[in-house]
């Protein structure tokens, strides 16, 4: 071996252990630093993790009380749906029970007005039977007061003016007007205004009197509605289109002595109560005045009767009745 390799193998000896000891503290500072930079890497990486997780943490927990709020939101509003509902569930059968009460009410009232509706009409009919009695009993009287007064009478003029007041009673207005030759004179009058105070101031011909001409003319009752030249009225007064003028004659054997003329026309525009029936009243009143008068002129005309002494014998009765039918 030459000195050289002896040199060589001698360095090699005194150097290899210190090499290895270089080497073997390089590997322990490349360990160490290798153990340094896992460190700090495992650091860095456990504040990153830590970092994520604080991250992830208060995104949790943004996240539920996010929830958390909704869910109060969300509760809030189903409470107060809730409160709505019941509150328009009392309200719907506060008004429902309302409702029925007041239909109860109604029908209750409804019932009670009926039947004092009921008695109402009863009691009103009630009353208008008897005020249709009354005036029915009135109108009855009525007449037979004009019949006494027709029947009382003792001569022409009293039979006549009998007759104006009793035809006065059952109309608005009447007249009693006789006859003189072909013309007709007033008697007696009430309805006509200051014409009542001097009845005797009518003086017409027969063709001018209406329907009092044609009454006497037909020998019978004619009223203005009978004829368009009776609308004209009596001759001395006029009548409404709308109203109804009669016209009697007062017969005497068979001869037309005076006429009743009547109407329901009032002066001053207010309706006076008459009988719906004052037509026929007047009517029945002018035939009776006629029988009165006939009755009286019977009366004038017989001859007079010769009383028959008491004891008398039967051809004395008989030549008293002789003498009576047979005056001399």
């Amino acid at each position: 071996m030459s000195l050289e390799d002896r040199i060589k193998t001698t360095i090699d000896q005194a150097v290899a252990p210190l090499v290895k000891q270089l080497v073997d503290q390089a590997g322990e500072a490349r360990d160490e630093g290798i153990r340094a930079a896992k460190i700090q890497i495992f650091e860095e990486a456990e504040q990153a993790a830590r970092t994520r997780v604080t991250d992830a943490e208060a995104r949790v927990r943004a996240d539920m009380e996010q929830k958390f709020a909704q869910t109060r939101i969300e509760d809030r509003e189903g409470a107060a749906r809730e409160v709505r509902r019941q509150m328009e569930d009392e309200v719907e059968k506060k008004m429902r029970d309302a409702l029925e009460a007041a239909e109860h009410r109604m029908r209750i009232a409804l019932a009670d007005g009926q039947a004092k509706a009921a008695e109402e009409l009863r009691q009103a009919v009630a009353d208008a039977r008897v005020k249709e009695r009354e005036i029915e009993m009135a109108g009855v009287s009525r007449m037979l007061e004009s019949v006494r007064g027709l029947d009382g009478a003792a001569s022409l003029s009293e039979v006549l003016d009998a007759l104006a007041q009793a035809a006065a009673r059952e109309a608005a207005r009447a007249a009693v007007v006789v006859l003189r030759s072909e013309r007709i004179q007033g008697w007696r009058m009430a309805g006509f205004g200051a014409r009542d105070a001097q009845p005797k101031s009518i003086d017409l011909p027969l063709a001018e009197s209406g329907v009092i001409g044609l009454s006497v003319a037909a020998a019978r009752a004619v009223t203005t509605k009978d004829s368009p030249s009776a609308s004209v009225g009596p001759g001395f007064e006029t009548i409404p289109q709308d109203r109804m003028g009669l016209a009697v004659p007062v017969i005497v054997g068979g001869r037309v002595v005076a006429v009743v003329y009547a109407d329901a026309v009032t002066l001053d525009g207010h309706e006076r109560h008459v009988p719906s029936c004052w037509p026929e009243l007047i009517e029945v009143l002018a035939r009776h005045a006629g029988r009165c008068l006939e009755a009286l002129t019977s009366q004038k005309t017989a001859p007079p009767r010769i009383a028959t002494p008491a004891g008398a014998t039967g051809p004395a009765n008989t030549s008293g009745s002789a003498s009576a039918s047979n005056p001399a």
